[in-house]
Order: structure tokens, then C-alpha cells, then sequence
């Protein structure tokens, strides 16, 4: 299993060999936990900050919520793998076997799941960044926008994970629900994204052409 014990370079060649895991969907919880840890170090930089005083208690708040993320996100890595290890052990159940659809039945819910938890944790960490831009150090606004980008891009890959055991979904009510709760994330980290990014954009800009030293 790979986990947050695993070295980059043993993850990156389990994930580049012909098997099944760690897949898409790690590696998407991996960049979600890397989406984190950039909000995490702008924050690091922004706590303490006299300019940014006014925003202390808000700063380290948040700061604690991107940690939980990133921890959350990590252990849905591991999770990620565990389910698709199950349902693929579902599959090769034979036919006739009587545990054979509950033990699917199971495994595909947990693969639907997993990847909406990412989703969901990966719109957080963006949410929090977005409201965020105005409040942090200046200087870390491209890492801000770092963790916005791969928030974005988890919660694209989660919303493909999900999709991509639909059809094994025989309940038509469950899969127009699953279904609609895969767009609503892309639809807000769609606004999310957009909005954020380009607020990051004219504050950096700004600052750059305003007095030195300001944030």
C-alpha cells in the first residue's frame, strides 16, 4: 500500500509501472495534499505578519483547516487503493456465488465515495483560498495560486473517478444523484477557480507597482 511513508520516487514508479495502483485516483488525492501544503506555507508566512494583523485569528484558522485537509486527503490515498483493490476482488468472484453482489455492491459504493470526498476537500481548500486572497502575504501569491490550480485539478480528477464507475450504478435515482453532486463540484470550482485566480492576479499586480513593502 502506498501511503505517506512512501518515498516520492517509490510512489512515482509504482505509478508509472504496468499495475493497477496506486492510479488516478492517488495521484489525485496526492495532488490534493500538495494543494494543502501550499496554502499551508502561505499561511506560515502570514501569521505573525504586523500588516496582516487584523486577519491573525482568521489566518490561523484556516491555517489549521488546510492541515486537516491535507491529512484527510493523504488518508483517502490510501483508501482510493483499498477500494479498488476490493472491487476488483468483487469481480473475479464468480457468478454464482452468493456473496458475489453485496461484496460488489460495496466495493462500488466505497469507489464512488472515496473520490467524492476528494472532491469535496479539494473544493474546501479552494473555498478557503478564494477567500483568502486579500488577506496573506503578498509575496506568496503565486504559491496561493499553486494551491488553487491543484485544488482545481483534484476536484476535475476526483469528479472522473467518480465517473468512471457509473455505469456499474444499476439504481437509475442513484446514479442521477451521484451524477448531479459530480457537477455541482466542478460548477462551483469552475467559479471558484476563475474568480480567485484572477483576483490573485490584480493584487500581485499591484503590488508590484505600489510602494515597496506593502501588502
Amino acid at each position: 500500500m502506498y501511503d505517506k511513508h512512501t518515498t516520492i520516487d517509490a510512489f512515482l514508479t509504482a505509478a508509472a509501472a504496468k499495475q493497477p495502483a496506486p492510479g488516478g485516483g492517488s495521484a489525485a488525492a496526492l495532488a490534493g495534499a500538495l494543494a494543502a501544503s501550499m496554502g499551508e506555507m502561505v499561511l506560515n508566512y502570514s501569521v505573525g505578519k504586523k500588516n496582516l494583523a487584523q486577519f491573525e485569528s482568521e489566518l490561523k484558522t484556516s491555517l489549521a483547516e488546510l492541515t486537516r485537509a491535507r491529512q484527510l486527503l493523504l488518508h483517502l490515498m490510501v483508501e482510493d487503493q483499498v477500494a479498488y483493490e476490493a472491487l476488483t476482488a468483487a469481480r473475479k468472484l464468480p457468478e454464482s456465488s452468493p456473496a458475489r453482489q453485496e461484496e460488489f455492491d460495496v466495493a462500488l459504493l466505497a469507489s464512488i465515495r472515496v473520490p467524492q470526498a476528494m472532491g469535496a476537500t479539494a473544493l474546501a481548500v479552494l473555498e478557503l483560498s478564494d477567500r483568502l486572497v486579500e488577506r496573506v502575504n503578498h509575496f506568496l501569491l503565486s504559491d496561493l495560486a499553486v494551491c488553487c490550480e491543484l485544488s482545481m485539478a483534484t476536484v476535475r480528477c476526483a469528479v472522473y473517478n467518480v465517473r468512471a464507475n457509473l455505469p456499474d450504478v444499476v439504481d437509475p435515482a442513484d446514479k442521477a444523484k451521484i451524477e448531479k453532486s459530480a457537477n455541482h463540484l466542478l460548477e462551483h470550482g469552475t467559479v471558484l477557480i476563475q474568480r480567485a485566480v484572477s483576483r490573485i492576479w490584480t493584487r500581485g499586480a499591484a503590488a508590484t507597482s505600489g510602494p515597496a513593502g506593502t501588502a
